[in-house]
């Protein structure tokens, strides 16, 4: 994100559980890890992204009132793994993995930087 003719970073929390890889002027890399048991801190993304998928277990999405919402990339067709979807620019959201799954969700977000956002 650019202000004032600056490339401007996120800040990132020690609970996020988001993971800065790569940015620049035109695309942020992210690794998402949400362990059984945990929800995601409260975000939005403000870009459309790519979310490569590499562990699905069972999760729940919810909105910024708390209400449960559906997948933003659908309820996928196949269950294989690794699987890529295209998203949207997203609003508030936190992903919560049930607490008896047995595994977290893993992926990596390509996020594309536009003017318009």
């Amino acid at each position: 994100m650019k202000r004032n003719g600056r490339l401007i970073s996120v800040l990132w929390s020690p609970r996020r559980q988001t993971t800065p890889l790569f940015e620049d002027e035109a695309v942020r890399v992210l690794e998402v890890t949400v362990e059984p048991g945990e929800r995601e801190n409260l975000h939005h993304h403000r870009w459309p992204s790519l979310m490569v998928v590499l562990a699905r277990p069972n999760y729940r999405n919810f909105d910024a009132d708390g209400n449960e919402i559906p997948p933003s990339g659908g309820t996928p067709a196949s269950p294989a793994l690794p699987q890529a979807l295209r998203l949207p620019p997203q609003p508030l959201h936190a992903t919560e993995v049930a607490a008896d799954a047995p595994h977290g969700f893993r992926g990596i977000r390509v996020e594309f930087k536009t003017l318009e956002a």
